[in-house]
């Protein structure tokens, strides 16, 4: 049986907060910088804070988009095959899901606060992933990434009624 993985998009309201949030900073940052007028110690100051700010929301887009093209699975009497290497079934210790930790919860902070909140936290749910363990080897391997907490489930439900009895 082939199964290709598709993970979660990014949440378009988190992309669009973080370039917004790039761009209402990076934009002032950028005109202190050009103009040799603001080129005093606080107005440097404040565009070295704007660019800081900028490398966040630049490192919050790039995870977001990390990891999340399609992964081919390939189940058959042998074992499980993942991009990286063939697992056989014998070697399979158990399928496990990894859930990212509960982010702070802002639910009682008042307005934009709350709305952050709530797109972080929606971004932040779609990061399931689910993972092999094997007999050989310490650290388990990725199946699949980037994906909502049932999909993970019914994915790892998948994989284990391919799997022939021992």
């Amino acid at each position: 049986m082939r199964i290709t993985v598709h993970p979660a998009r990014p949440a378009l309201s988190f992309l669009a907060a973080a370039w917004l949030l790039g761009l209402l900073f990076g934009l002032p940052a950028l005109a202190v910088l050009i103009d040799p007028a603001r080129h005093e110690p606080v107005g440097l100051a404040a565009a070295l804070a704007g660019l800081a700010v900028v490398a966040v929301a630049a490192f919050a887009l790039r995870r977001a988009r990390q990891g999340r093209g399609p992964r081919p699975l390939l189940l058959d009497a042998s074992g499980l095959t993942l991009p990286e290497r063939h697992l056989p079934w014998s070697e399979l210790r158990s399928l496990t899901l990894r859930q990212p930790e509960p982010g702070r919860q802002a639910a009682a902070a008042p307005g934009l606060h709350a709305l952050a909140a709530r797109i972080a936290a929606r971004q932040h749910a779609a990061e399931t992933a689910l993972l092999a363990e094997t007999a050989g080897e310490g650290t388990p391997l990725l199946v699949a990434g980037g994906l909502g907490p049932e999909v993970a489930a019914a994915l790892r439900d998948a994989v284990l009624a391919a799997r022939p009895d021992q």
